[in-house]
């Protein structure tokens, strides 16, 4: 078989706010039905990229997350029929600079879709190989595990074909469309010298052999931090951001 490659230039990028149960469990509020928000298709990066902190920030969290990739159009389909249009899956990054969080009021714009700040990769694994409810993401800091967590019934709140058919109510997904299924327990702040690595990975349901994505490796590096304050928002943190990232 051959795998269909990781997108470089989505037409959309779809991130859920929170989906696992360990998350919810931490931030201490559940929610009854998925929420999103949209990254620009600029904030992708390969594997072996570098993510920019601003000098003068704080608070770039990351969060370890399962990317499933649309591979025929979606729209308005039911559950049951929702994982024969995704291509495949693959590790992500949903970076975000939470020193810029408040003023985007839950939209994220400048927070999460800064220049590479969706680190996508490098491997996808077919969704023809894939049950959906047996996918392990894992995440390490300088080669700490930090993250550990699966789709599983227990373990998502939102199972990812309720996703993927609830989106494709309100617009078309097409192919090449990424949706960030959220992360699990685990996220924090890294700073500039820190490596970041994720994994997804499952057994074939095809064959039982062990699939991966590979380690999607990202390092933290000091950018400049020349925010125009004539322009718009500059970072700004609060001891509430403290804690939530």
């Amino acid at each position: 078989m051959t795998n269909a490659a990781v997108p470089t230039r989505p037409g959309k990028i779809i991130a859920v706010h929170v989906a696992y149960e360990s998350r919810a469990a931490q931030r201490g509020r559940r929610p009854a039905a998925p929420s999103y928000f949209l990254k620009a298709t600029s904030s992708l990066a390969d594997s072996g990229e570098t993510i920019s902190r601003p000098a003068g920030t704080e608070l770039l969290a990351f969060e370890g997350e399962v990317a499933v990739v649309i591979g025929t159009p979606a729209h308005r389909i039911p559950a049951e029929a929702a994982w024969d249009h995704v291509s495949g899956v693959t590790a992500a990054n949903d970076f975000g600079l939470y020193d810029l969080k408040a003023p985007d009021k839950g939209s994220n714009v400048r927070s999460k879709s800064r220049d590479g700040y969706t680190p996508l990769g490098p491997e996808l694994i077919p969704a023809a190989e894939v049950d959906p409810e047996a996918l392990r993401i894992r995440t390490w800091v300088n080669g700490s595990l930090v993250q550990d967590d699966g789709t599983g019934p227990e373990q998502l709140i939102f199972p990812l074909i309720r996703i993927i058919a609830d989106l494709s109510q309100h617009f078309t997904l097409e192919p090449g469309d990424v949706i960030l299924t959220g992360t699990p327990s685990g996220s924090s702040v890294v700073v500039p010298g820190d490596v970041v690595e994720v994994e997804v990975s499952t057994a074939s349901a095809r064959t039982g052999q062990e699939l991966s994505s590979g380690r999607l490796r990202t390092e933290v590096v000091e950018g400049p931090g020349d925010f125009d304050a004539d322009l718009g928002s500059t970072p700004a943190v609060t001891d509430d951001l403290r804690i939530d990232a």
